[in-house]
């Protein structure tokens, strides 16, 4: 079967359904957004700085409260769920940053900061990746490698880490706790162009591997082309856009894609 139906025969991971958000003063920086993620799926999101993209993700995330709508993760409404179950709920969905640095303490080693999620998940879910005295260090290792980083760099702080191989350790960090999608806010924008290559196919090889599914955020549209198996285009909050990914540069397209893919190709 190929890849396409493979990923549309799979089950739901994410259901949103008609999002706003608004902030004081009036701004609508989300406008009645509604999108589908399947496991195993990645969902491109393009769009202009202020078209709502990273408010629209802080939503998904829980991190901004929606001013109405309903988010679904796993068939389970995450609109309705108390306090304590919210909390759980988040350890399902993990983030990517534009800056590597922001997913570590700089005074934790990599080790440390691997094994902060995993013993967040296991004071709720006591048989996460086997016993609590399981071997930590042979966890995170496992981890490092999944991103191929050696084990040495386990006992190396952040600083100590290049920006490629910070991301690489921030992905460790994101799959460590299994979780049911990953939004990728930017993931290779601060990476020299040798590098986001790599980052790229290695996101792309743990999906396949893991059946990740992600919310790929980017301006890079080969990026998200590449990665994509569905592209949604945002502007001023709203969806005006969507296509499949290797649709996008051939055929026809709204008027504010095409001017995007303008922009694109004149670089």
């Amino acid at each position: 079967m190929p890849l396409q139906q493979t990923v549309e025969a799979s089950p739901e991971v994410l259901r949103v359904k008609d999002v706003w958000k608004t902030y004081h003063g009036g701004h609508q920086a989300v406008r009645g957004i509604s999108l589908t993620i399947r496991r195993g799926e990645c969902l491109g999101l393009v769009g202009e700085s202020g078209s709502g993209k990273s408010t629209l993700a802080r939503c998904l995330l829980t991190l901004e409260r929606m001013d109405r709508g309903e988010i679904w993760l796993n068939g389970r409404p995450l609109h309705n769920l108390k306090p304590a179950e919210l909390r759980q709920a988040r350890r399902e969905m993990q983030v990517v940053f534009q800056n590597p640095a922001a997913s570590f303490n700089s005074k934790l080693t990599i080790l440390d900061s691997l094994l902060e999620p995993i013993r967040a998940q296991r004071k709720g879910c006591p048989g996460f990746l086997g016993n609590p005295g399981a071997n930590e260090r042979a966890i995170a290792g496992a981890l490092l490698a999944k991103v191929h980083l050696p084990a040495s760099y386990l006992n190396r702080y952040p600083s100590e880490l290049s920006g490629g191989q910070k991301q690489r350790a921030a992905i460790a960090r994101a799959i460590s706790v299994e979780p049911s999608l990953i939004v990728l806010d930017e993931p290779t924008a601060s990476l020299d162009v040798s590098i986001q290559a790599r980052v790229l196919n290695l996101l792309k090889d743990l999906q396949e591997e893991l059946g990740l599914s992600y919310l790929f955020i980017s301006h890079d549209l080969s990026a998200v082309n590449f990665m994509s198996h569905r592209l949604m285009v945002m502007q001023y909050g709203q969806m005006v856009d969507h296509c499949e990914g290797k649709d996008l540069f051939a055929v026809e397209r709204h008027s504010y894609t095409k001017q995007l893919l303008k922009l694109f190709t004149a670089n």
